[in-house]
């Protein structure tokens, strides 16, 4: 191959930049998709073996409900294939901050597991050393590792869910229990570190025996936070299980055949010293006994002590009235006595004074006046002070009121030059409108005008056309040698005839192209008339929406200003009136102070006169200012003592209130403490009980929880990739087979030229080799990297939502890379190749000639007369070229119904999973309650914290319910599955309607004893029918089975409903209230739902609440992460549809140049060319997406069955809008890649085209 063919294909590439670099990205899409969504299924579980063997997880976990014995421990240690047995220990509890329980995403209390670890060897790990007796490595996300008993880590997942849990926080552990006797010895951890452990790697943390019986959380403190060193827990480490996938067959069954050897010797060593067990027992439960007969009386004592300060307090509380009355009674005996010692003296004093009463009278008279003088006084002044003040705040009134008059008026004149010039733009507006439809009576004449003349144009053209031909069939016989001169002759005059005709028909033309061209003009100047009286009346109109607007304002601000003005009159007015009153009554105290002014100098003489006779008389007055000060004395004391005894029973009632408070507390943690301690007395003698059937639990490693959803995951990941990216890839290569086998016909002519000069089949082959292999090779390298580092990372974010398990890095899983690379390189290698084979079979001369057009053939249109009779030329055009190009508008059709499904069946799945919260918690959805409260302790139907909530006004009804955990399954012989459920317990059937929409899907809703109602997500993965059993395996191993009645719809988790009546048959016990659901009145908003549920969890009793939106959100936060990388998709086949349909109309454009200068040559506009060069691919897109919208809803459905998890139920049916946002997505990547058409087609040069074939 010469360096001319080289430089030829480079200046191809140069030529044609967008048809090249359209090849690498549709190669780099198919590929990266193709490689990207099958390498995420195993890349994930490559991460996840490496993940467990980084850091040493155990193969088998066992715990005992009794402490493991050293013996014990040897035993495993000696069974076949067993390395390494790590001692451990755990303890469940709730988990609470101060006195406040931590609520988990579902509304309940949190319940955590609180592990033992070994912090030295943590500490060596974190540092790069790896002991393998280290089973269950941590690793620490921030923060450090405890250091003392009070500090603890807690896990990732928690902290990144519930705020509360952060570090330098201190976690209290209430009511911590474990299988065995085992407890801590300090219940408060200062959070230090998070941490991510192995063990967990969902969050599904497994089952307990507290609250739900589900493990919400899990923290890791040191092994001295312990009461003893007591091992309930074994970790077992198999030998060669670092080699074996962990979720293979393989692995299963043998961590599955050393849990049963396991078992095995659980049997023997318990039955071994299962004397020396109960003895050790039945002491225990005696010393049990003791500590809580110790206890009743050492808190009867503290609560006697306690009711005895209550007792005093309360004596003062409820006898309040009795000891105020009899105060009150003693200290009115001494007033009274008090009281007649006065009235004894005074009338010593009277006798005495018998001789000047006529003096004392006439003091006492003056005194009066003088008396009345100063009140007088008193009274002018305050007035006088009052009218001044009076006589401002008129001031202050008359100014508002004289302001609001003026705006009031300024205000009416505004109105009134709105309105006038409303009415000049009403007016001006009426006169355009009758312009504008004058002017469409004119446009629409002369249109019927234009059209007309045209086709007289047409015709004169065609009679012209006609005469040309005639004269040049007279010019061939002239020309001709064999014509003979008769002939020739008779060729002449018709040739001369023929030229006075044309000359005619000519001049006939040019006058008809002029008045055609008059009418264009005459019908151009009204158009634009039109336009410009349109927008002079757009502006009239939008000046008179403006002053209408403003009138408008203007009129309601007119009517705050007349309501203001109206009040600032009636208050200048109510002012004055009262103001004009108060000088009146002013001006009357004024003449009676003239008055008593006169009499001033006799008064002072008359004083003078009463004080010489007081004198006298002070002897006298001695004796009774005596008696009134022991009077006033006895008055005052009595007062005095009142207050002073109010106080007194006030800070008494205070005080109740304080040890009323701290009794009820300490009453409270009496309670705990009781029910703590015979708690694990029933443990004991529960224990005691069954102390012969007492086994080990030996969970394997892929029976821990979420180990198994975590593989179904992966098996849904890898079922996806067999839909999704196959339709993906095949639309792609499909897309690069016509780019190439096109690419190939449109050089043609160079092939020729090639083939012309020399050379041979095989270098030409060669150059369009280079330039395929070129652009796929670019294509691969990209598609290849974005399959293997950036798919895979952003798939496996997605479960890492759920999951804790490392993110993938790069991942090269050659087989589907090879096979990606393999099928697109065959395909565009293999197009390429036959394209030119199937070129150069022509000799250079037909090859350096357009390529002969293909006859059309009659379509199906053209067989219905009454339809093809009525369509347009330009539709008739179409319908050939569309008939004529079957093949290419079949793969367009192809191309764009495949990426409108990917687009359609990709908005499908956001419509899918953003349906379940709503579906669940939404006014019409499943639960119908507004709150969801825990309480600390069960309760009872009669409970008063019951009655509370009922009573409140914001509650339309409220009741209790129980919620236990179970492990469900079909009957024995269809176990092979089971999943976690909630056993939800009601008192009666009735409630059940009233706050659950129990919707059935099969059978009825039959309560009765025995019968249990389960939800479908959860009776279709078991296969449960009506009239099945279901089993429900406790976290203690216990089995129990109930009857399926009925199953009805649900979204959310997994739940079986029954009355409290069956609940008991099945579980042998009353069912534990700890939960109380309420349904608000319909009236009452979100806001005060919220405030409801935060009013009662002031109640000591309630630990916790939550609202329906709060546990919907919680829901929508774990499903909203996938909406990225389902936009991801989105983009994707937009991307590819862009290119698939600018390829279809560079194709279509590249086939018909000289067609499309033809066209222009006859006159047609760029616009009206380009309409009739699209047209075949707006065909293609309108079948394809009618073809891809019905095809998308099938591969929704697919993927759906492919995405599917445990515990949710996603939407089957897609939302309309999706449907619309599809075929608006469509219409615009069809328009787009109209742009670079129209471009091409504004370039063709009319002459050089239709010159090529010389």
């Amino acid at each position: 191959m010469t360096k001319t063919l080289i430089k030829d294909t480079l200046r191809s590439i140069a030529a044609n930049k967008l048809r090249f670099i359209s090849v690498a990205i549709i190669v780099a899409l198919g590929i990266s998709f193709y490689v990207g969504i099958n390498s995420a299924s195993p890349a994930m579980k490559y991460e996840a073996n490496e993940y467990f063997n980084r850091n040493n997880l155990m193969d088998v976990c066992v715990t005992s409900p009794i402490p493991f014995t050293d013996d014990d421990i040897e035993k495993i240690e000696k069974i076949k294939n067993v390395t390494q047995v790590v001692r451990s220990q755990y303890v469940d509890g709730y988990a609470e901050l101060g006195r406040d329980t931590i609520v988990n995403r579902n509304g309940t209390e949190l319940i955590c597991r609180i592990s033992s670890l070994d912090v030295e060897k943590a500490k060596a790990f974190l540092d790069g050393e790896k002991d393998p007796t280290y089973l269950n490595r941590l690793d620490l996300k921030e923060g450090r590792l405890p250091e003392k008993a009070g500090e603890c880590v807690v896990d990732e997942k928690s902290a990144e869910f519930y705020d509360d849990i952060e570090i330098g926080k201190t976690m209290n552990i209430s009511r911590g229990e474990s299988d065995s006797e085992i407890s801590l010895k300090t219940t408060k951890f200062v959070i230090v570190g998070i941490v991510t452990s192995p063990r967990y790697i969902s969050l599904d943390r497994g089952q307990t025996k507290l609250g739900t019986g589900k493990l919400d959380s899990y923290i890791y403190v040191m092994p001295s936070a312990f009461s003893s060193d007591d091992v309930n827990e074994l970790l077992v480490k198999m030998r060669y299980s670092d080699a074996i996938d962990s979720f293979s067959d393989e692995y299963s069954e043998r961590s599955n055949k050393i849990a049963e050897e396991i078992k095995k010797t659980s049997e023997e060593a318990i039955g071994s010293k299962l004397v020396e067990l109960k003895k050790e027992y039945t002491q225990k439960i005696d010393d049990k006994k003791s500590e809580i007969s110790e206890y009743n009386k050492s808190s009867a004592e503290e609560l006697k002590a306690k009711e005895a300060s209550i007792k005093e307090f309360k004596e003062y509380v409820d006898n309040e009235d009795s000891i105020l009355k009899d105060l009150k009674k003693s200290n009115e005996s001494s007033i009274n006595s008090a009281s007649a010692t006065l009235k004894s003296l005074e009338k010593q004093l009277d006798t005495l004074t018998a001789s000047y009463n006529a003096d004392v009278k006439s003091r006492d008279s003056q005194s009066s006046e003088i008396k009345g003088y100063s009140e007088l006084k008193k009274l002018y002044d305050d007035l006088e002070k009052k009218h001044n003040s009076a006589e401002t705040e008129l001031n202050t009134l008359e100014g508002t009121y004289q302001q609001k008059k003026t705006e009031l008026s300024a205000k009416n004149k505004e109105i009134s030059g709105h309105e006038s010039r409303i009415s000049d733009y009403e007016t001006r507006i009426s006169t355009l409108t009758s312009d504008i439809a004058e002017l469409d009576s004119k446009i629409k004449r002369l249109e019927q005008e234009q059209s007309s003349q045209s086709e007289k144009v047409t015709a004169q053209n065609s009679v012209v056309s006609y005469i040309k031909t005639e004269i040049k069939k007279q010019q061939d016989i002239i020309d001709d040698s064999n014509s003979t001169n008769s002939e020739r002759l008779e060729a002449m005059r018709e040739r001369t005839r023929l030229n006075n005709s044309l000359s005619t028909a000519q001049n006939e033309l040019n006058s008809r192209n002029n008045e055609l061209n008059d009418i264009k003009s005459e019908l151009s100047a009204a158009r634009a008339e039109k336009t410009k009286k349109e927008n002079e009346k757009n502006q009239l109109s939008s000046s008179l929406s403006s002053e209408r607007t403003a009138l408008s304002a203007a009129k309601s601000q007119k009517d705050v200003l007349q309501t203001e003005y109206n009040n600032a009159e009636a208050n200048y007015n109510s002012a004055k009136k009262a103001y004009d009153a108060d000088s009146a009554t002013l001006s009357k105290y004024m003449t009676s102070m003239n008055e008593l002014t006169r009499g001033q100098t006799s008064l002072t003489q008359l004083i003078e006169k009463v004080e010489r006779e007081e004198q006298e008389i002070a002897g006298l007055n001695i004796s009774v200012t005596q008696a009134q000060i022991r009077y006033t004395l006895a008055s005052r004391n009595s007062s005095v003592k009142v207050e002073k005894a109010e106080y007194d029973l006030k800070v008494a009632k205070s005080r109740y209130n304080v040890v009323d408070g701290e009794y009820t507390e300490l009453k409270n943690d009496i309670d705990s403490k009781k029910e703590t301690i015979n708690s694990e007395l029933k443990s004991l003698q529960t224990t005691l009980k069954n102390i012969s059937d007492l086994r080990w639990t030996a969970t394997p490693r892929n029976e821990l929880a979420g180990f198994d959803s975590f593989g179904v995951s992966l098996e849904n990941i890898k079922s996806m990739s067999t839909v999704f990216p196959i339709v993906f890839f095949l639309t792609a290569m499909i897309a690069c087979f016509v780019i190439m086998v096109k690419n190939v016909e449109e050089e043609r002519k160079e092939i020729g030229v090639f083939k012309s000069f020399g050379y041979s089949d095989i270098s030409i082959i060669f150059k369009f080799m280079i330039y395929a292999v070129l652009a796929w090779a670019i294509g691969v390298f990209v598609g290849t990297v974005m399959g293997t580092c950036v798919l895979p990372f952003v798939i496996c974010s997605i479960y890492n939502m759920t999951y804790s398990v490392p993110n993938v890095g790069t991942v090269f899983l050659a087989n589907y890379v090879f096979f990606g690379i393999g099928l697109s390189f065959a395909m565009i290698i293999v197009a390429t190749f036959f394209a030119v084979m199937r070129e150069l079979k022509y000799d250079p001369a037909t090859l350096m000639r357009p390529k002969n057009i293909t006859y059309n053939r009659r379509n199906l249109l053209e067989k219905i007369p009454a339809l093809w009779n009525k369509m347009s030329y330009g539709m008739v055009v179409v319908a050939r070229t569309v008939s004529r190009s079957r093949g290419r508008v079949m793969i367009g059709t192809v191309g764009i119904a495949c990426c409108t499904a990917l687009i359609l069946s990709s908005l499908g799945l956001i419509n899918s999973t953003a349906a379940v919260s709503g579906a669940q918690y939404a006014d019409d959805g499943i639960f119908k309650y507004d709150i969801m409260y825990v309480l600390r302790t069960p309760q009872q139907q009669d409970a008063s914290i019951l009655k509370k909530i009922r009573n409140d006004q914001r509650t339309e009804n409220a009741t209790l319910y129980s919620n236990r955990n179970a492990i469900a399954t079909a009957d024995k012989d269809r176990a092979d599955k089971k999943r976690p459920v909630n056993v939800i317990a009601m008192e009666n059937s009735g409630e059940f309607s009233q706050y659950i929409n129990l919707r059935t899907t099969h059978g009825n809703l039959d309560f009765g004893k025995g019968n249990a109602v389960i939800t479908d997500k959860m009776a279709k993965d078991l296969g449960i029918g009506v009239g099945d059993n279901i089993r429900l395996t406790l976290p203690d191993g216990d089995t129990r089975t109930a009857r399926v009645s009925g199953i009805v719809k649900n979204y959310t988790n997994h739940y079986v409903y029954m009355t409290s009546e069956t609940y008991k048959a099945v579980f042998g016990e009353e069912p534990q209230y700890r939960y109380i659901i309420v349904d608000a009145k319909s009236y009452v908003e979100d806001k005060d739902i919220r405030n409801l549920a935060s009013d009662f969890l002031k109640e000591d009793i309630v630990t916790g609440a939550s609202t329906a939106s709060e546990m919907a959100s919680s829901v929508d936060v774990s499903i909203d992460r996938i909406f990225a990388v389902v936009m991801l998709f989105v983009l994707s086949a937009c991307l590819l549809a862009l290119i698939v349909m600018y390829t279809n109309s560079n194709v279509n454009l590249s086939e018909r140049t000289r067609e499309i200068a033809n066209i222009k040559v006859i006159g047609l506009s760029d616009h009206e060319v380009l309409i009739y060069v699209i047209r075949e691919n707006i065909i293609s897109t309108i079948y394809g997406a009618l073809i891809g919208l019905v095809a998308g809803i099938f591969l929704h459905k697919v993927l759906i069955g492919f995405i599917s998890v445990d515990n949710i139920v996603y939407g089957s049916s897609i939302a309309w809008w999706s449907y619309l946002v599809t075929l608006i997505v469509i219409t615009l990547i069809s328009a787009i890649s109209a742009l670079p058409i129209k471009i091409k087609v504004d370039r063709i040069n009319m002459a050089e085209t239709l010159k090529e074939i010389e």
